[in-house]
Parts: structure tokens; sequence; C-alpha cells
């Protein structure tokens, strides 16, 4: 994964806003998956790269950039597996 990387939401899940907390749905699996906090603040930001999620965490939430570049690669690769999201470079 690199910061030139662009995510995009994948089309059939399906969002509901609870305000810090959203709850992901995935027809096609039936599962739920909840993202709070800044992994919320990251999806809200979709589609874009590393750079462009990390300035959205970065101006919700008290944290360096370092730090949360680092937490949103393990949380894209986590949402990339489940089929949530994709990486637009790879498809």
């Amino acid at each position: 994964m690199t910061l030139k990387d662009s995510w995009e939401a994948h089309p059939d899940v399906l969002v509901t806003d609870l305000g810090d907390e959203l709850v992901l749905l995935d027809p096609r699996r039936g599962e739920m998956y909840s993202v709070t906090g800044a992994g919320s603040a990251a999806w809200r930001a979709l589609p874009g790269d590393l750079a462009h999620l990390t300035g959205a965490v970065t101006a919700a939430y008290d944290v360096d950039a370092a730090r949360a570049g680092e937490d949103l690669r393990t949380l894209l690769a986590e949402l990339e597996a489940r089929g949530l999201v994709w990486n637009c470079q790879t498809g």
C-alpha cells in the first residue's frame, strides 16, 4: 500500500450513520460491521488516497499524521479483506 493508492467504498455496501459510529451492511455476505471514531471519519472521506484519508482523520481528531496513517493502513487492509472497500489502483 502506497500513499498514491486510492480507495473507495464498494457500491453494494449500505451505511447507517449513528453519529460517531457507522454500521456497514454487506448484503452480498449478509454481514454487518461497525466503524467508530477515526475509522468513521476516514470512511466518510472516501473515495481518496491515504494522504486524503489521513488528513480527514487528523482534522477530526487530535492525532498526529504518522500514527493516523499507520492506523489507516491497518483499517484499509481489513476493510479490503472483507470486501467493503477496494484499492482503485489495483481494481
